[in-house]
């Protein structure tokens, strides 16, 4: 196996770990980049470029505007302009539909609307079934995330995910429902709604001032589930504003890594398969901020896709109906009509007992492929299956809620800290404290036991401890910082 395909393996069996400690469904934040590789659509500076090939009227390449005003709002603010006056030059010949010259409507409507032509027209040439990467494509219809966030203009996605509603500009920030499963939230605007595109430097200012409000919107998925960049550059202005706003809470130090934010960069070129690229990367947030994250290189994404699905034979919509329907029920005005059966509610101890109640049945749980004999370090050798799930029965987020923790990445850096106390991981080997229940290759699936719990809630207080190794030799930490914990 090549150095890279190593470092392949190895950061997704991470990520699928990050997946199964937060016991969420992740949240995948997409850019230009997908676009522009599966609908062949262009990026921010290509797209001015057909906006003013496309105006008669204009005169110079995009170079003339670039070298008075370098950054792309403030270009697509002057296009503004050239395009206000090349449709009312042509107001009576329906060059524009005539409802744009509404004088409710902004005068950025018109270059917004050519925006839409543009975009719409290539996605009419988009077929899932004979484009280039349609097996990436396909893979990426089976995942079922949380939500979905883009500053896409194009409609692409809600052809990928047809289950998923669509919450579009503004409604992000005043819709309910934008923080519900099955959502796919454009922040910047769509094309079934011109007024709603942010691409001038005007918008960008009405954006930013609304901005604390989005960020607030979104912190609950930042600080609950996995988010994962596709299709940015590690320097885009957008993200770079959200992170910033993001990296204030949850970032209690800038050399740690926030583990829960993968970014995910593509290149066209072929990489050397002696290659070793960086497991993290550092983005410059501006204003002396930094935020550390999880960094993958690919050449494609049918491996990443992969490791996303999780596998769920519930459709979107009907995970939605139901989300629905529990919510109403607490909402509702008439809730003082409703009885409570309280004998049967008393028995309602947690989610998978709700779930059974409503009518889930839990998938089947497979310890391991060697059920009949598993070592485990400082037990011994367990044969009974049923045995391990009574032992190990947390999550990571079950884990962090057993120890009055906000968030399972505070967990995490418990378990972390250990590790840098004593070189010892505990989530590298079956031990009294975790197992890994899958029976699938490098698809991990962290469980912990009680004891797993008390180690973590002496170190969480700063008391002393102790931990056994894999010889079963109990170690000290060689150091330990009683720092009241941050949760």
């Amino acid at each position: 196996m090549s150095i890279y395909d190593n470092y392949l393996n190895e950061s997704l069996v991470n990520l699928q770990s990050v997946m199964d400690d937060s016991g969420t469904r992740p949240i995948l934040f997409i850019g230009t980049g997908l676009s522009i590789r599966y609908l062949n659509g262009p990026d921010w500076q290509g797209l001015l470029e057909l906006l003013v090939e496309q105006n008669p009227r204009i005169k110079y390449p995009l170079a003339y505007y670039k070298q008075t005003t370098p950054d792309l709002p403030s270009v697509a603010s002057e296009l503004v302009d050239e395009y206000k006056d090349y449709a009312w030059e042509n107001y009576s010949n329906g060059t524009f539909p005539d409802s744009l010259y509404d004088p409710d409507y902004s005068k950025s409507i018109f270059l917004k609307y050519q925006i839409c032509d543009i975009f719409n027209s290539l996605l009419s040439q988009f077929n899932l079934d004979d484009n280039k990467y349609s097996k990436e494509i396909e893979l990426l219809s089976n995942l079922q995330p949380h939500a979905i966030i883009t500053t896409n203009y194009d409609s692409m996605l809600e052809t990928i995910f047809p289950s998923h509603s669509i919450i579009i500009g503004q409604q992000v920030i005043k819709s309910k429902s934008s923080s519900r499963f099955g959502q796919i939230l454009k922040i910047h605007g769509c094309t079934s709604k011109p007024e709603e595109i942010v691409i001038s430097k005007e918008d960008y200012h009405h954006f930013e001032v609304k901005q604390k409000y989005l960020t607030a919107k979104l912190l609950t998925y930042f600080m609950e589930h996995p988010i994962i960049f596709l299709g940015y550059s590690v320097s885009d202005m957008n993200i770079k504003s959200i992170l910033s706003d993001i990296a204030e809470i949850v970032c209690e130090n800038e050399d740690e890594i926030v583990s829960n934010i993968w970014f995910i960069d593509w290149t066209k070129e072929e990489i050397n398969p002696d290659m070793k690229p960086p497991n993290d990367k550092t983005i410059d947030l501006g204003d002396g901020k930094s935020i550390r994250v999880n960094y993958l290189l690919v050449n494609s994404f049918d491996r990443l896709y992969e490791s996303l699905y999780q596998g769920s034979e519930s459709s979107v919509d009907a995970i939605k109906d139901l989300e629905g329907k529990v919510y109403n029920i607490i909402k509702s005005k008439s809730i003082s009509d409703l009885e409570v059966d309280f004998l049967t509610m008393r028995s309602v101890e947690n989610e998978t007992k709700l779930g059974e109640l409503i009518g889930f049945r839990k998938k089947e749980e497979e310890t391991s492929e060697h059920n009949n004999a598993v070592s485990v370090i400082g037990v011994g050798t367990i044969s009974d299956p049923e045995q391990i799930k009574t032992r190990y029965p947390f999550r990571l987020s079950d884990v962090a809620e057993e120890l009055g923790l906000s968030h399972w990445m505070y967990a995490h850096q418990l378990i972390v800290k250990i590790e840098k106390d004593t070189e010892i991981n505990i989530k590298e080997t079956s031990n009294i404290y975790h197992f890994d229940v899958s029976v699938v290759p490098n698809q991990p699936q962290h469980r912990y036991s009680k004891d797993a719990i008390s180690l973590l809630e002496k170190v969480l207080n700063g008391e002393s401890y102790s931990i056994f190794n894999e010889k079963g030799e109990e170690i000290h930490p060689y150091s330990l910082q009683n720092k009241e914990f941050q949760h």
